[in-house]
């Protein structure tokens, strides 16, 4: 009985600990969402955005309950803006998990580009 009197703390704070969970974050930069070549264009400002999903995790396998909304990130600062692409893209995403549950979360700031027309070619 004494033994388990010294564990007493270390077993009452595991559900704890369960219902925490834990969290992971990266970050990463790029030039733009499409290729621009030598195009000039014009910086209308800078949008941000973000967005977030869940997933359900069982050990090794991984099951998300929805597509991350990537995509619907970016169109969303394209049509803030009337802008025809992103430059300077700013992202960062995180995940807690709770149990067997994902949140994962998705931040993306950028300049959003009016694109210029092109000169015409001569023959």
């Amino acid at each position: 009985m004494r033994i388990f009197n010294r564990f007493r703390p270390a077993l009452a704070a595991l559900p704890l600990l369960l219902i925490i969970g834990c969290a992971s974050a990266s970050a990463g930069i790029a030039t733009s969402n499409v290729p621009l070549g030598n195009r000039e264009y014009e910086i209308l400002g800078t949008a941000e955005t973000s967005t977030s999903w869940w997933s359900v995790d069982l050990g090794i396998i991984g099951l998300p309950l929805d597509a991350p909304p990537v995509d619907a990130a970016v169109q969303k600062l394209l049509s803030e803006k009337g802008g025809d692409a992103l430059v300077n893209l700013r992202y960062s995403t995180d995940r807690s998990i709770f149990l067997f549950m994902t949140r994962h979360r998705f931040h993306l700031k950028a300049d959003v580009v009016k694109l210029k027309p092109e000169p015409a070619r001569r023959r």
